[in-house]
């Protein structure tokens, strides 16, 4: 497999552009194993107690009227976007703004444009909801709801942002990242959005990694010891998929196993909405059943391929190619897990050096990095 290709589909940046960890003084402490650019890491002990955080308060971002009014499909189906357009499986959304990520809820589309700015698009327009990093854009938000989050780098210090696209409502959280952290630190500034499950948005702070109840503002923390964007992969259903130093763990935290997928280390993730299943980032299918451990089996003859969102219970979207380089044609596919059956369902993406210049996925983040 191509060096390029490794990292069009592997590498993983800071959402806020700041410098990068010292991986020595990691390695070091024992507690980073190196793959790719550091995917697995050690998440660090139970802090269960809650903590206090400053309240989250309401406030619509972005005020002007909605720059025009778009029918927007249903999000649970196949979608990329090209230039400022969004493909819905044979039906378009013309944002208006090129798109540089973007990631779905059921309402809509979150998208981030090539400046950094943020633009929700609903059945009640298109508006200008915050800011996000230009260089590195990263959007989370849940597929079977209506919230989606990042980190506003604007300001005098990073913002997490929280857009619930029901109500055009949005809430800033100004979270507590400036303390000593000392060898836990391994960026000036912490500030790293992972998911958002349900009302409940999680990220890392100088508390840790934590879990914030978007309505009440109630905080929890989940691991005090998390250093970076790779410590918790995905959530849904209050399970988190954690990055560990023998593979991903899935639980409620980092001393609660539900299921240890030993040896997987994809730096990406996704439950299925029920959360049963799981796929990681790989180049060949890699799906678990939770409750079991065991990987499900996909009838897929591709050189490269790899699930990175779920349309329902059981239908994985698939990035696939004939071999894994560069210069191959890309596509997508949807697999039934319960089948193994896969569909074809679109194949004028270009190829991955294409797609890298000028195709995005809804998985909040440009591909290439």
């Amino acid at each position: 497999m191509t060096e390029r290709l490794k990292q069009l589909l592997h590498e993983r940046s800071d959402a806020v552009d700041f410098a990068m960890p010292d991986i020595d003084a990691l390695t070091r402490a024992g507690e980073r194993r190196i793959r790719r650019r550091g995917a697995a890491l050690v998440a660090g002990g139970l802090a269960a107690a809650a903590v206090t955080a400053t309240v989250l308060v309401p406030q619509l971002r972005g005020g002007a009227d909605p720059v025009q009014v778009v029918d927007v499909p249903a999000t649970d189906a196949v979608s990329w976007a090209k230039g400022d357009v969004i493909h819905v499986g044979n039906q378009t959304v013309d944002v208006g703004h090129e798109i540089w990520a973007y990631s779905r809820t059921t309402r809509g589309y979150v998208v981030a444009d090539r400046d950094g700015t943020v633009w929700s698009v609903t059945d009640s327009g298109i508006k200008n909801v915050g800011t996000v990093s230009a260089k590195h854009p990263r959007i989370v938000a849940d597929t079977d709801g209506t919230l989606a989050g990042w980190v506003d780098p604007s300001g005098d210090s990073p913002a997490f942002v929280v857009l619930d696209q029901a109500t055009g409502d949005v809430v800033r959280e100004d979270g507590e990242t400036s303390p000593d952290m000392g060898e836990l630190a391994d960026e000036e500034n912490p500030a790293y959005i992972y998911a958002i499950d349900g009302r409940t948005a999680y990220w890392r702070d100088a508390r840790g990694a934590v879990a914030v109840d978007v309505d009440s503002g109630e905080v929890r923390v989940v691991n005090a010891r998390a250093r970076n964007g790779f410590d918790i992969i995905a959530a849904e259903d209050d399970l988190v998929a954690f990055s560990r130093q023998r593979g991903t763990q899935i639980g409620q935290g980092p001393d609660d196993v539900v299921a240890m997928l030993r040896e997987v280390y994809g730096s990406m993730g996704a439950f299925s909405p029920d959360a049963r299943f799981y796929t990681a980032d790989a180049d060949e299918p890699q799906v678990y059943d939770v409750s079991t451990g065991t990987r499900v089996e996909l009838d897929l003859d591709r050189g490269f391929a790899t699930g990175y969102e779920w349309l329902d219970s059981e239908t994985l979207v698939v990035l696939a190619a004939a071999e894994a380089e560069n210069t191959s044609e890309a596509e997508l596919l949807t697999c039934s897990v319960t089948t193994g059956e896969c569909t074809p369902v679109a194949a004028d993406l270009g190829t991955f050096d294409d797609m890298v210049e000028s195709v995005a996925l809804p998985v909040g983040e440009r591909l290439g990095g």
